[in-house]
């Protein structure tokens, strides 16, 4: 390929606002939780040998990454995990509302959403992908697993889990980033409880307008140099 073309394309993906990731965090919990976690209980599923954090109950878990800087795009995905008697919405046959949220510190709120991991065909009820109190799904819409953890309730061992794959994009608020993860509204641990694994974090930066224009002021004096 021609090194003008090569050169053309570099300038064109600046120009479009196109800019490599960079990792800040991922983990999937093998090997523990560090100390960026507030909370660092891993515990061992009983199915499948898969390590995750938690089990948590109604407690408010956060992640603090101090790479992260302000005004960077951050690509935020992990697994919820959701065990045994979560209820949804409020009037579904348990003591609802059982509500998962997400927030960024001093930031946004990226989910408030109620999950259900009962019976799709019972009253149950949950309003994830919408925000809680808004809209009615059935139990376990959306999971991209169920009853894979090996998790169970009641004197006949139903089982009871389901695995959500959460994905976010929102601009950093300030310099070091710390994002929450909680629940509201569960009974004991042993009744509700959940859990996070595969967490990834990375960020990208849109090109300033100066950088932008410095790349078309050196793209046109190699065209002239090629053109000469």
């Amino acid at each position: 390929m021609d090194r003008t073309c090569k050169y053309a394309g570099c300038a064109v993906a600046l120009l479009a606002g196109v800019a490599l990731a960079e990792v800040h965090y991922g983990t999937d919990f093998q090997s523990g939780a560090g100390p960026e976690w507030s909370h660092r209980l891993v515990e061992t599923a009983p199915l499948n040998d898969q390590r995750f954090l938690g089990q948590f109950a109604d407690s408010d878990v956060s992640l603090s990454l101090p790479t992260v800087r302000a005004g960077e795009r951050v690509n935020l995905s992990f697994d919820f995990l959701a065990i045994r008697t979560w209820d949804g919405n409020d009037g579904g046959g348990g003591p609802g509302p059982d509500i998962f949220t997400v927030s960024v510190a001093n930031g946004p709120i990226l989910l408030a959403s109620t999950f259900s991991v009962g019976d799709p065909l019972s009253r149950h009820r949950m309003s994830y992908p919408a925000v809680a109190g808004v809209e009615s799904h059935p139990s376990r819409t959306g999971a991209i697993e169920n009853n894979s953890l090996g998790y169970t309730y009641g004197p006949n061992n139903v089982p009871l889990d389901a695995t959500w794959r959460l994905t976010f994009n929102f601009l950093a608020p300030t310099d070091g980033l710390e994002i929450h993860f909680a629940a509201l509204g569960l009974q004991d641990i042993m009744d509700e409880s959940w859990g996070l694994d595969n967490v990834s974090v990375s960020t990208s930066t849109v090109p300033t307008p100066g950088s932008m224009a410095l790349a078309l002021t050196g793209f046109g004096l190699l065209l002239r140099r090629r053109v000469r």
